[in-house]
């Protein structure tokens, strides 16, 4: 032994000083396991006094927290090295829990009465605390307490890591429509109450089920597993109803909608960064083609989902610049095999990302205020180029220009299609106005009024996109339609009885209304032969051509016209 340790061990008081005033808790043992003394600091530390703890087995202390094994492995370990070291979950007098790192030395003797077990702890219950605080603060937002999205990750990792065969997992990336708005009229403060109130109605809802973590500003990130549709679909149908509540805030009531988009694991992605991309994307398109409502990812949106605000600013741009190129599709009249029409269709060249669809930007086009102002330019365009095709001998080619709400819903709609009609030369009967099913049940009157002044200068009229919408068949006959062009999703795909149904029921009625059928998406010969079969007068779609560049439409018109 060191003579310096063996000197102060000689003076007893030295011994008391050391006990009695050493912030680490200390008892000893004897061999049973019975605690013959403890110093001050343990009974600060524990709330039991020295005369409550003698002849007591230091298991008093347990509060139950502690895994057995850990228990299990520190005897275990004392016997065979003879000292221990590690943190125990213990519970003072009043019952609270604290975190104790702890040494326990066995003392051994020849003789079992003469070996002791000494006991040294310190509570390290204001560093786990701190521990605890900091690790919250890591994985949880400040403002709502709901998991962030470093939460949600590895949560999530978590959960398709342990999901069975019979299990799925939805992924659900919400944003809150126009949110914006509210910050901006009536201040943050206002707003961050709005998301408090947003993230609890949020969690309610979800409950035990699944996590709720605010992602990133007004968006929310959820994941449920389950096993059957039905819960998805209730869950869903819930969080919309909890979120349609109005939200009271200092007095002024808000109304909120949200836009939704799903992921299924394993069906969209098996991986977390996967799931999350396609639900966002899906979230997007939804809140593109108008709020308040969800879908389900699809390939098709792979791509599609690009950054808005660069978009918008880039948008200002784009017809100034000529970023903006009309493309066209053949239309085919079936009892010929030859074109018959042409559809135009914007695309825009951006400097950066390529060649960009109408889905990718046309939407936020409409948010900005710039649809109409499109659809012109692209009305102008392709009048243009049909009287040059007019001109090249295909002088019954029909060209057709969709129309949006908004460019149909301005007060001189007709005279800018009478001076573009004037501008190109070209026939009125050639020129075809697509408007949308959905268009067509509002406002019943004006659209009737604008349709039937344009109609008595030759105008041909389309309802595109039909059997989508909610527009009662009987209204049908107030519109002067001259085509109703059925919808891609009954054409496209897998064929199926009621697909074929609807496709008979519509030809039926068209027929009846004396009024001709374009038929949509038309991809393989088995459809085509479906349709020609069931008395569709016209088609289109990619088993005649993709939508094209002026001058590969120009070939494609050629090679129809004069094949075979």
């Amino acid at each position: 032994m060191n003579l310096a340790i063996e000197r102060f061990s000689k003076d007893q008081k030295n011994i008391e000083i050391l006990f009695n005033h050493m912030n680490d808790g200390l008892m000893i043992t004897d061999h049973k396991r019975e605690i013959l003394v403890v110093n001050p600091a343990f009974e600060r530390m524990t709330g039991y006094t020295t005369d409550e703890v003698i002849g007591k087995d230091p298991n008093f202390l347990q509060s139950g927290k502690t895994p057995r094994k850990t228990y299990d492995e520190m005897w275990s370990h004392i016997r065979s090295k003879g000292s221990w070291t590690g943190e125990l979950i213990n519970k003072r007098k009043g019952g609270a829990l604290f975190w104790s790192y702890i040494t326990v030395t066995e003392i051994k003797q020849d003789y079992p009465e003469e070996t002791f077990f000494i006991g040294i702890m310190r509570d390290m219950t204001a560093r786990k605390d701190n521990e605890e605080a900091m690790k919250h603060l890591a994985y949880h937002d400040m403002l709502t307490q709901l998991p962030n999205r470093i939460h949600f990750r590895e949560s999530l990792e978590k959960a398709l890591g342990s999901a069975s065969n019979t299990e799925k997992v939805a992924v659900l990336f919400l944003d809150l429509d126009r949110f914006k708005k509210i910050n901006d009229s009536f201040g943050h403060p206002a707003g961050d109450e709005v998301l408090i109130e947003v993230a609890k109605r949020l969690k309610e809802v979800v409950g035990k089920n699944g996590l709720v973590s605010r992602f990133a500003g007004d968006e929310f990130t959820i994941f449920v597993v389950y096993k059957e549709e039905v819960f998805l679909h209730s869950l869903i149908d819930s969080l919309f109803e909890a979120i349609q509540m109005p939200i009271l805030v200092e007095g002024q009531w808000f109304h909120l909608t949200l836009s939704m988009g799903i992921s299924l694991y394993p069906e969209h992605g098996r991986d977390v960064d996967s799931l999350l991309k396609n639900a966002d994307s899906a979230m997007y398109m939804k809140k593109g083609e108008g709020r308040n409502n969800y879908c389900f990812y699809e390939v098709e949106m792979e791509n599609k989902s690009v950054d808005s605000l660069t978009l918008e600013a880039d948008l200002m741009d784009a017809l100034e610049h000529e970023q903006l190129e009309v493309y066209y599709q053949v239309q085919v009249d079936l009892e010929t095999g030859k074109p018959y029409g042409v559809e135009a269709l914007v695309r825009w060249n951006h400097p950066k990302l390529g060649l960009l669809p109408p889905i990718g930007f046309l939407p936020i086009a409409e948010e900005m205020g710039m649809l109409a102002e499109i659809d012109e330019w692209v009305l102008k365009k392709a009048l243009k180029q049909g009287s040059l095709w007019h001109e090249q001998g295909f002088n019954q080619l029909k060209v057709s220009v969709n129309i949006s709400k908004p460019f149909f819903q301005k007060s001189h709609f007709t005279n800018i299609i009478n001076n573009a009609l004037e501008e190109s030369k070209i026939d009125p009967s050639l020129l075809c106005l697509e408007i949308t099913e959905n268009m067509a049940i509002l406002q019943l009157k004006e659209i009737r009024e604008k349709l039937m002044a344009l109609k008595e200068k030759g105008v041909c009229v389309s309802l595109d996109d039909f059997g989508t919408g909610y527009s009662s068949l009987s209204q049908l006959n107030f519109f002067p339609i001259d085509t109703l062009k059925i919808d891609q999703s009954f054409v496209r795909g897998k064929s199926t009885k009621e697909k074929k149904a609807i496709v008979k029921l519509i030809i039926a009625m068209a027929q009846s209304l004396g009024v001709s059928v374009i038929c949509e998406g038309v991809e393989t010969e088995d459809q085509l032969t479906l349709i020609k079969n069931k008395g569709c007068t016209y088609a289109q779609g990619y088993f005649f051509s993709k939508p094209v560049a002026s001058h590969e439409c120009e070939a494609i018109i050629h090679e129809l016209n004069y094949s075979k």
